[in-house]
């Protein structure tokens, strides 16, 4: 079976999951009356259509976010290079993405049979660097679409085992493409606008494959599964299958430690028909490690770390290659209307440039200091609004900034509204 036969059998998978759940008796309401819904669900309850999609349990929801960057060490568009990634459009205003997801949980600490699963599609200037291979990646122009996940759950009766197949966005990291808008620390820190070296060069994006979760405890939760590779989707570069593991420990409600590792040969971990030949031969380690602590009511600190290591790169010169760094965060909620947020980060790239596609290899800082601002947090609607503006400043030990720099200090502001 060809892997987009497959990639199709999952998505039809998906929804079947979504139907097949109507038969369970069992099957709790999605509603619960203690927590207020998200504006989609409540107009949905509105106008009366939100009973069958309560009665299966399933939730539709989603975001729209757009933003503005500036870069006061070289204004001018389109001159250099500024390495900050998906919201890096100088001096413009752009419609970042809008996610539209449909999901059904599952609970595997119940120990029942359950299906479930999620499908995320997203529009906007952000889908056209997250394009998996083989999947929506031939698209031109600003603004494209992107089918950012699509997996069916399956919840195993008897045993706390929940098993997943399809896309999903990757499990490393202190951020993630979507978790952006929430963090590591969730809501109402909700992070920083900018994404840190460590997540734009030293994680994949999202991942395709199998995955299994056992639940042993509320401490201890392991997961394990194989995937396609980095980026990998309908077509993969190198015909080779991944090892993903994770482990996650959360001693108390304030801490938690995560640790993911991958192993399998990436390169090349880029989408389209004109790649390089696959390397099937030189495995990559990479390794992830995050600490989150919840310090007071108020305040919050994060750490990241990220590792990875190859043999040998193709077009490289000999010898092992090595990039990632260490992030350190910080978040501090003044009151409902302001959260102060903090990112301090170094990053070293020792493959000649090869993670981030700079003129050489170097080590990187960056420092970044932002402000969540909810104007309205005690109104239904509008307590979904979020504005994020920040103030960053990156350092190079090599001219491979904007007109040979080594510094960079920009600006950026979004605007964000989940639905």
């Amino acid at each position: 079976m060809h892997k987009r036969e497959i990639m199709i059998y999952t998505l039809v998978g998906a929804v079947v999951c979504f139907v097949v759940v109507a038969t369970f008796n069992s099957v709790p309401s999605y509603a619960d009356e203690s927590t207020p819904k998200a504006p989609l669900m409540s107009a949905l309850d509105n106008v009366g259509v939100s009973d069958p999609l309560n009665k299966l349990a399933i939730n539709i929801y989603g975001y729209a976010e757009g933003g503005w960057f500036y870069d006061a060490s070289s204004p001018h568009k389109g001159a250099g290079p500024t390495f900050i990634g998906y919201n890096s459009y100088k001096s413009d205003l752009t419609p970042d993405k809008v996610s539209l997801n449909i999901e059904r949980t599952v609970d595997p600490t119940k120990k029942q049979f359950d299906l479930g699963g999620r499908m995320e599609g997203i529009f906007g200037a952000d889908a056209a660097f997250i394009h998996s291979n083989g999947m929506w990646d031939t698209q031109t122009g600003h603004n494209q679409w992107d089918l950012l996940q699509a997996y069916a759950d399956i919840a195993l009766p008897y045993v706390p085992v929940r098993v997943r197949f399809g896309k999903w966005i990757e499990l490393a990291g202190f951020e993630q493409f979507s978790a952006n808008i929430y963090g590591a620390f969730g809501d109402p820190a909700r992070a920083l606008y900018t994404y840190s070296y460590q997540f734009l060069y030293a994680e994949p994006g999202t991942q395709t494959g199998t995955l299994f979760t056992y639940v042993l405890s509320p401490q201890w939760t392991f997961d394990a599964g194989f995937t396609w590779g980095w980026n990998q989707s309908l077509r993969d570069a190198n015909h080779a299958l991944d090892f993903l593991g994770r482990v996650t420990y959360a001693p108390s409600d304030k801490t938690t430690f995560i640790f993911v590792i991958t192993e399998g040969p990436e390169f090349p971990i880029g989408t389209g028909h004109n790649l390089p030949n696959g390397d099937s031969g030189n495995y990559w380690t990479a390794l992830d490690f995050v600490i989150t602590q919840k310090v007071t009511d108020k305040l919050s600190l994060g750490l990241g770390i990220d590792y990875v290591e190859t043999p040998k790169i193709s077009g490289l010169p000999e010898g092992t290659k090595q990039w990632g760094g260490v992030a350190g965060y910080a978040s501090y909620a003044i009151d409902p209307h302001f959260t102060l947020n903090t990112r301090l980060e170094w990053y070293d790239d020792a493959a000649n440039g090869f993670s981030n596609a700079a003129s050489s290899g170097a080590n990187y800082y960056e420092v970044t200091a932002g402000v969540a601002i909810k104007p309205f947090p005690k109104d239904n609607i509008l307590s979904h609004l979020l504005f994020r503006p920040e103030i960053r400043y990156d350092h190079s030990d090599r001219s491979v900034y904007s007109t040979g720099k080594r510094d960079q200090l920009t600006f950026s502001m979004d605007g964000l509204f989940t639905f």
